[in-house]
């Protein structure tokens, strides 16, 4: 509760003008806030959608030209499979062939594919491993050198795949190198074709087929399709074995969308995007060769362009925001133009220019109080000139007259004692009462200011005691003390010495034994105290209240210079500050007195 009539405070202190813009933008900020969050949330599923279908497209395009690449080595190896001169070939005895392989060309027609090969360039190798003991037929681009023998292959996982799939393609990589494969000397890394050709009733094995094609155009088809450095592809066969990668990808997460719980998930006739781990994963599988594409796309990415449909939102709000500041502006001082006049002339009136008349050009509430105001001005003014003037003139001339008889007899006893001691010697002492002497004339003058800084009343108070010192030798003693930071802030001139004088002429000058005089400066709360004691006669608290709180009337009723100075004190005080002062006095006969003097803390 508190803090709301905090706020309420603040707004009612705000410039109407402020008010006014506040108002426009406390109507505008919502709204803009709304049409943000709607521009957004349609800029967000327009984004996930155009990009999802994006994606789908890459991973669409991917699985189809990997399956073109497939299709050429499907092609090839269904030509085998029902080519009658190849099948009858394969079934006849080996005793009936040379042991060279031209009977290849002479007896069916192979020969052609070495024409069709010089197109697709990215079959690399073609082997054909009959099963009654022919030689095998071979056709190599890249200069891979084969094994001969099909005996040597029946331990290979290639060839056993072959026969588990009965018939079917089985796909898989083989790295370059030499290494116990098809190949006694592989030149490239090599995507290859594999599947046992049988007869008609699948009763009898006629041939292992091979077809190697080059690894790196399907690796750079997948590489193509990515888009980003830490997107990844992997590309499987129709019976979920690996054969092609690209990119990054995150092997867990590949794993566990493999598993059947996340297989059910992957609908084979479609494309689908599968949200897991941190990955956007899109699927497509190709319904000529059996190929599996699963494409990797981090939500980082995502997230990335996701954010990038804020800043629309984001800077057509800041534009107009903006936009609004001078419409506000304008609209504002256009319906306030005679309040900002108003409070202008309000502003110098404060400052001390009483001669604020304010154009009066409107009928409505605004004009009825620059009118009103106006009055105001005149009324103040004349009451000014009348009695404000004349009062501060004759306080003015008080202090003057206060500065011009500080006690004569007082100046007599100083000259006085100057004299003797100067018959007796001439000395530091002598000296330096004469410079306090010089000093205390000085600031009492001080260019006739009426206002001083803290430092030289406290200067005009050391000077005094001195003097007095002198006159009373040992029977006075003083101490002056004040915070350094108060030094610098400025008070009316003779607002302490008068107390002080006081002190010693009223509290200390008629006891043999003296006393002592303490004046103390501090800084409280921002207001400058000054404490004058002593230890003299006192008096009674109700005379002390008396010449504290005399009627006007009787203001000069006492021929003591102390009433006066205390009344004068108090009246300038009041000048100066208002009720925005204190000043005290505290006293008892016999115990001494104490004065307190509390003044707003002031530069100049």
């Amino acid at each position: 509760m508190e803090k709301l009539k905090k706020l309420y405070r603040s707004l009612a202190n705000m410039k109407i003008s402020y008010k006014m813009t506040g108002a426009i933008y406390l109507v505008l900020l919502p709204a803009l806030a709304l049409c943000s969050i709607i521009l957004f949330s349609v800029n967000y599923r327009t984004t996930m959608e155009e990009t999802s279908a994006l994606y789908e497209r890459f991973t669409q395009n991917t699985s189809n030209e990997i399956g073109y690449l497939q299709r050429d080595a499907i092609d090839i190896m269904t030509y085998f499979t029902v080519n009658d001169d190849v099948n009858l070939l394969l079934r006849r005895s080996p005793k009936d062939f040379p042991r060279n392989s031209l009977f290849w060309y002479e007896e069916t027609s192979v020969g052609f594919l070495e024409n069709i090969l010089a197109v697709k360039s990215h079959i690399k190798t073609l082997i054909i491993y009959p099963e009654n003991g022919l030689a095998p037929f071979y056709i190599s681009r890249d200069s891979s050198v084969h094994d001969t023998a099909l005996s040597s292959l029946h331990n290979l996982t290639e060839y056993e795949n072959a026969l588990t799939a009965q018939g079917d393609i089985k796909w898989g990589r083989i790295a370059s190198g030499k290494q116990q494969s098809l190949y006694l000397l592989n030149k490239t890394d090599k995507i290859v074709a594999f599947r046992e050709l049988y007869n008609l009733s699948k009763t009898e094995r006629l041939a292992f087929l091979a077809i190697g094609m080059d690894a790196s155009e399907f690796t750079d088809i997948c590489s193509d399709a990515l888009q980003e450095d830490n997107e990844g592809i992997v590309v499987l066969d129709s019976t979920g074995q690996e054969f092609v990668r690209s990119g990054s990808i995150n092997d867990a997460v590949f794993a566990d969308i493999q598993d059947s719980s996340s297989q059910q998930q992957m609908n084979p006739d479609d494309n689908i995007m599968l949200k897991k781990d941190g990955y956007y994963i899109f699927y497509s599988r190709n319904e000529i060769s059996g190929v599996q594409v699963y494409y990797f796309s981090p939500q980082e990415n995502w997230t990335a362009k996701i954010q990038k449909t804020i800043y629309y939102p984001i800077a057509l709000a800041f534009v107009i925001l903006i936009c609004a500041i001078p419409l506000s502006t304008m609209i504002s001082k256009i319906i306030f133009r005679s309040t900002d006049r108003l409070c202008k002339s309000m502003e110098k009136f404060r400052k001390g220019d009483f001669s604020q008349q304010v154009p009066v050009t409107s009928k409505d509430e605004i004009g009825e109080l620059s009118r009103s105001f106006n009055e105001m001005v005149h009324d103040l003014r004349v009451l000014i000139d009348k009695n404000y003037v004349m009062a501060l003139r004759e306080r003015e001339s008080e202090l003057d007259a206060l500065q011009a008889q500080i006690n004569p007899h007082f100046l007599y006893n100083v000259m006085d004692s100057l004299y003797w001691q100067a018959e007796s010697a001439v000395n530091d002492e002598l000296a330096e009462n004469i410079l306090a002497f010089s000093k205390l004339f000085r600031l009492l003058l001080s260019h006739g200011k009426s206002r001083i800084h803290v430092s030289q009343e406290i200067e005009l108070v050391q000077c005094y005691l001195q003097i007095q010192k002198m006159r009373f030798d040992e029977r006075i003693t003083y101490t002056v003390t004040s915070d350094d930071k108060m030094l610098n802030y400025v008070i009316p001139k003779l607002t302490i010495q008068p107390f002080v004088e006081n002190a010693i002429v009223h509290g200390l000058e008629k006891q043999a034994e003296g006393g002592i005089v303490n004046v103390t400066g501090y800084i409280d709360k921002n207001y400058l105290m000054f404490v004058i004691e002593d230890n003299g006669a006192g008096m009674p608290q109700e005379e002390a209240d008396r010449i504290l709180f005399a009627a006007e009337s009787d203001r000069y009723s006492s021929s003591r210079i102390g009433h006066y100075a205390i009344r004068n004190i108090k009246e300038r005080l009041m000048l100066h500050y208002g009720d925005n002062y204190l000043l005290e006095i505290k006293s008892a006969p016999g115990k001494g007195t104490t004065v307190r003097i509390g003044i707003p803390a002031q530069n100049e």
